[in-house]
C-alpha cells in the first residue's frame, strides 16, 4: 500500500497534478474535498479489496483513470439534479396556476358582494334618516309646545352647524401673494385658523370656508401642501363667509389679534386680504355632525 503523499500531516498541501495536465477549479475542489480520515478509510478499503491505490492523490483513485474524470461526472450529476428541481417546480406551478386563478376569482366576487351590501346598507341609512326627520317634524308641528321645541332645535342646529342657515354678514377673501414662491407668501392653515377665531370673537353666528361649514370640531390644517377643512382639500383663494351683524363684525375684525395678523401678512408679505359686506348669504349644513353629549332640560320630564 502506497503512503498518502501528505504523510501523517493532514495539513500537508496536495501535490501538483502531473506535468502537462491543467487542473480546473472544480476538478481541484473535487479531488481534494475528502478529509484525511475519509482518505485513509478509502485506502484501507482498497487494501482489503486488493486494489492498489493511485499514488497521484490521497483519494485512492484507481490507476489509469484520467485526472478530472470523477469531478466531471459529479458536475453532470449536480446539473442533472438542479434540472430535476427546476422541472419539478415548473410542473408544480403549472398545477397550482388554475387553483390560484380560482382563488383570486373567489376573492374578487366576495369583495364585490360585500361592496354591494355596504352600498345597500348606506342607502337604507339615508332612507331611515329621512323618515326620522319627517316623523320628527310631524310630531313637533302637532302641538304648540312641539313647534316651540322645533324652533329651539333649529336655532341650536344653526349654532352647531347641523342646520343650513341664511342671513347677512361679511365675506373675507384671502389669497397668496402674486407670484408666491415661498411658504411665507402663501396662505397657511394657521392663518385661516386665526381669521376664523377672530370672526367667532366678533360675533359670527355661522362660518364657512369655500362652502365648507365649520363647527367647533372642524379641523383646519395643512396636508400634502394644501389646506384642508374637515378633511377636504381647498385651493386658494379662500372665501371665509360669516353670518352676523355685518357692520359690527367688519369694524371690530381689524381690532382682534387675528385681524392684526392679517394686516401684517398683507403689508409685509403681500398676501391678499379683502372684506366685503353681504346683505344675504346661504351657508350649508356641516358635512358631519355627531351628537356627543345631551342632558335633560330643567323643568321637563
Amino acid at each position: 500500500m502506497v503512503a498518502d503523499p501528505r504523510g501523517t500531516d493532514p495539513h500537508q498541501p496536495v501535490p501538483d497534478p502531473p506535468a502537462g495536465v491543467r487542473l480546473g477549479l472544480l476538478d481541484y475542489i473535487a479531488s481534494t474535498s475528502l478529509d484525511a480520515d475519509y482518505a485513509r478509510a478509502a485506502r484501507m478499503r482498497d487494501a482489503a479489496a486488493g486494489t492498489p491505490p493511485d499514488p497521484g492523490g490521497p483519494t485512492g483513485r484507481p490507476p489509469g483513470r484520467p485526472l478530472g474524470a470523477r469531478p466531471a461526472s459529479r458536475t453532470l450529476l449536480v446539473l442533472a439534479f438542479f434540472g430535476v428541481l427546476v422541472a419539478t417546480a415548473a410542473v408544480q406551478n403549472s398545477r397550482d396556476a388554475p387553483q390560484a386563478a380560482t382563488s383570486r376569482e373567489t376573492l374578487v366576487k366576495q369583495v364585490d358582494a360585500r361592496r354591494d351590501d355596504l352600498n345597500r346598507r348606506r342607502t337604507l341609512v339615508r332612507v331611515l334618516q329621512d323618515q326620522i326627520t319627517t316623523l320628527q317634524a310631524r310630531s313637533l308641528d302637532a302641538t304648540a309646545q312641539g313647534r316651540a321645541m322645533r324652533q329651539q332645535l333649529t336655532r341650536l342646529g344653526i349654532l352647531t352647524g347641523s342646520e343650513p342657515t341664511r342671513g347677512p354678514g361679511i365675506a373675507v377673501t384671502v389669497d397668496d401673494a402674486p407670484g408666491a414662491t415661498t411658504p411665507e407668501k402663501r396662505v397657511q392653515s394657521q392663518d385661516l385658523q386665526k381669521l376664523v377665531n377672530a370672526l367667532w370673537t366678533v360675533g359670527a353666528e355661522a362660518i364657512s370656508i369655500n362652502g365648507q361649514r365649520l363647527t367647533s370640531l372642524t379641523p383646519i390644517r395643512d396636508a400634502a401642501g394644501a389646506v384642508t377643512v374637515d378633511f377636504r382639500s381647498l385651493t386658494a383663494p379662500y372665501t371665509v363667509s360669516a353670518i352676523g351683524n355685518p357692520q359690527d363684525m367688519g369694524a371690530r375684525l381689524l381690532d382682534t389679534e387675528g385681524g392684526r395678523v392679517w394686516v401684517t401678512l398683507q403689508s409685509n408679505f403681500g398676501l391678499q386680504f379683502n372684506i366685503e359686506v353681504k346683505d344675504s348669504m346661504q351657508l350649508p349644513a356641516a358635512r358631519r355632525v355627531s351628537l356627543r353629549h345631551a342632558h335633560e332640560l330643567q323643568g321637563r320630564r
